[in-house]
């Protein structure tokens, strides 16, 4: 893995009860982004780990989108 970025994997999964098929990722966190990631945690005791982070990463990117696109 490159130490300046991460890696995401897509996979298709069927919906369970249904024909619906869904987009899975998985996300490596690795290199720098880790390092970050690490340091965040660290200093910010509302995030216990990586998934929790990815959370508000993912959530705050996406309204920072929309806000700018208005």
């Amino acid at each position: 893995m490159s130490k300046n970025t991460f890696t995401i994997i897509k996979d298709s999964f069927s919906k369970e009860g249904t024909d619906e098929i869904v987009e899975g990722l998985t996300i490596i966190i690795d290199g720098k982004l880790k390092q970050m990631f690490d340091i965040i945690i660290n200093e910010h005791s509302k995030y216990i780990g990586y998934s929790e982070l990815m959370s508000d990463v993912i959530l705050l990117g996406i309204n920072k989108i929309i806000e700018k696109d208005k």
